[in-house]
């Protein structure tokens, strides 16, 4: 069904350009992420301001753009090698194994190492010193089966454009 070798160079290099942006944006402005922590951090946390909604937003859709529309670029190049045998099964397992194997990713090395590396008495988000999410490993591993979910839509909705568009 899907060559494996192709394959595993594009998840390389999506897992590659997901902890780049994630890690680059968090050392960078780690508020534009405080809607994506546990509900006791944000509690803690101010707001954010109007310039943090703004560059949160502009940051989302360029997120979008690279991670919905890489891998099309990138199964599109895939496709033109297998021609006809890149079926919509193909597209879709292709998709979702990369979605899933990027939300893997996610959930292990960014979340549940990168919670081990934090230290809760001086957390990246000012005015949350103490927050008991920073050890909340089930809090991520919930987003995780969200993210498996939303991956069988966003799958679906890949295999379409990959199968009909093209």
């Amino acid at each position: 069904m899907i060559p494996w070798n192709p394959f595993l160079i594009d998840l390389t290099i999506m897992i590659v350009l997901f902890t780049a942006f994630v890690l680059g944006t968090l050392l960078w402005k780690p508020r534009i992420w405080l809607h994506d922590f546990p509900a006791d951090i944000q509690a803690l946390a101010p707001p954010k301001t109007a310039d943090e909604k703004r560059l949160t937003a502009l940051l989302g859709i360029f997120f979008i753009a690279l991670f919905f529309g890489l891998p099309l670029l990138l199964a599109w190049d895939l496709k033109s090698v297998l021609g006809a045998n890149f079926s919509f099964l193909t597209a879709w397992l292709y998709g979702y194994a990369i979605f899933l194997g990027v939300n893997v990713w996610d959930l292990i090395v960014l979340d549940w190492v990168g919670l081990s590396l934090v230290d809760p008495q001086n957390p990246p988000i000012p005015g949350t010193a103490g927050a008991k999410g920073y050890r909340d490993y089930a809090f991520h591993f919930y987003a995780f089966l969200k993210g498996c979910g939303i991956g069988l839509v966003f799958a679906a909705f890949f295999a379409a454009v990959i199968t009909y568009i093209s």
